[in-house]
């Protein structure tokens, strides 16, 4: 038993340095790379093969999927960056069909937070080179959002280690 509830933490441990490894990533540079998306669908397996609660694969498949299918269109107009989707959905494999409005929710708090943020650092630039403010077109490192959403996820699904009845 200890075996598999050690195998459990460093599966969500993995999945939480994974998602602040493509925050900061996505805050230097705007980008996410594949290999982060990748290893926390590789951890998944680990994950719910050593939950001590039953996980439902064929439903959080599913969660990836929709997530995954609604990114596509999202990236088709423009709206997200592809890394931004991969990494929404595979955080959303996480989530599964119970954590997943938590998840968005929580991503898109964050995501306006952020928005606020680089707005008014885009102004304070702006101000102190006093030039014509340009806010229209201010990137965001939205991946610092979805990580922050998938790390209250991991946080909800390690509550079983930490606080067992």
């Amino acid at each position: 038993m200890w075996v598999i509830t050690t195998a459990h933490f460093l599966a969500l441990l993995g999945a939480a340095i994974i998602l602040i490894a493509a925050a900061i990533n996505d805050a230097r540079v705007y980008k996410i790379p594949n290999i982060l998306c990748a290893g926390l669908i590789l951890l998944f397996p680990l994950f719910a093969m050593t939950s001590p609660r039953e996980i439902e694969w064929d439903q959080n498949l599913m969660v990836f999927g929709l997530t995954l299918a609604a990114g596509l269109g999202m990236f088709l107009l423009k709206l997200a960056g592809a890394g931004d989707i991969k990494l929404l959905a595979a955080a959303g494999l996480w989530a599964g069909p119970h954590y997943i409005a938590l998840f968005f929710i929580t991503t898109a708090l964050t995501g306006g937070l952020l928005a606020f943020v680089m707005m008014g650092l885009t102004y304070m630039r702006n101000r102190q080179n006093k030039q014509a403010l340009a806010m229209a077109k201010v990137p965001i490192p939205y991946g610092i959002a979805i990580a922050f959403g998938g790390l209250r996820i991991i946080y909800r699904l390690s509550e079983p280690i930490f606080f067992a009845s």
